[in-house]
């Protein structure tokens, strides 16, 4: 009996070490980590509008406005999670490949809807500053924060931790910012001019309380680490596909389809902002 109890303990150390939990992932990390170091929100907007009297055209005020308030929002649905933002930055203009851009590679884009005979053809995404437009390296790495990652074996791991910035992207961005953490978020919307709706009209409603019928929209939010330039976390995980925050839809017939409201609010945010926040094991 006494030569099997070394031979017992050694299985039972053995046992013991295949049953220790894994090491932290990286989603385990930033909740560690974003307690105690500021992230900084990026925003894409990009605001479409279909005209009556002007082509179809995606509009830079409006756009601009839509991720400004969009920030404003998701801020706050991280403050709830003891998150402090102290920065955000509008940088660029239909980024994201979600609706309304799409997989367009380009597009008439007017300065705002009160402009609208000033449109004019360009590539996405369009810079929103003057330091943006001459740097091409820095308007490549916004960017990429917006670009598609979801290889399907990433979307599968529970360690989900996609390739997603260019090393000298993320170390630019990283001294850029003065941050380890971005959270990316992406905000687009579609308006239909009517003649009951002047040129002017708010198109900040899409992120307030104000029903606005017949207006889409969409929004995700992504965390990217900049130490290793991966992004580790993206909200509704198969990308979010052009889906509207209302639960309710409408099947209008010819492949167009719409939702009773169409506004981002409180519940909203945590819907995108909770998974991330949320024990993983």
């Amino acid at each position: 009996m006494k030569t099997l109890i070394p031979a017992l303990m050694s299985f039972s150390l053995l046992a013991g070490c295949a049953s220790l939990p894994p090491g932290e992932s990286p989603i385990e990390e930033a909740q560690r980590r974003l307690v105690k170091e500021a992230p900084v929100l990026v925003a894409d907007g990009c605001l479409y509008r279909r005209n009556l009297a002007y082509l179809n055209q995606f509009i830079v005020d409006e756009s601009r406005t839509l991720g400004q308030d969009g920030a404003k929002e998701v801020i706050v649905g991280f403050k709830d999670y003891g998150v402090a933002i102290n920065q955000f930055v509008v940088p660029v203009m239909c980024a994201s490949a979600m609706p309304p851009r799409g997989d367009e590679k380009g597009g008439r884009i007017a300065p705002s809807a009160l402009r609208p005979n000033e449109g004019k053809s360009l590539l996405f995404p369009e810079p929103l500053n003057a330091a943006v437009a001459k740097d091409d390296a820095l308007l490549a790495a916004y960017t990429q924060l917006f670009a598609a990652c979801d290889d399907a074996r990433y979307r599968k791991e529970s360690r989900y931790d996609c390739p997603l910035l260019k090393p000298e992207q993320a170390a630019l961005l990283k001294a850029r910012l003065k941050t380890h953490y971005i959270v990316a978020l992406s905000v687009g919307g579609e308006r239909t001019s009517t003649a009951s709706r002047s040129a002017g009209a708010a198109f900040g409603l899409l992120l307030g309380f104000v029903n606005i019928a017949g207006d889409e929209g969409t929004a995700r939010v992504r965390l990217v680490n900049l130490d290793t330039g991966n992004l580790i976390y993206s909200s509704f995980p198969g990308e979010f596909r052009g889906q509207s925050p209302s639960d309710t839809y409408y099947d209008l017939g010819g492949g167009r389809s719409s939702y009773a409201d169409l506004k981002i609010t409180e519940d909203w945010v945590k819907r995108m902002v909770k998974p991330l926040f949320e024990k993983q094991r």
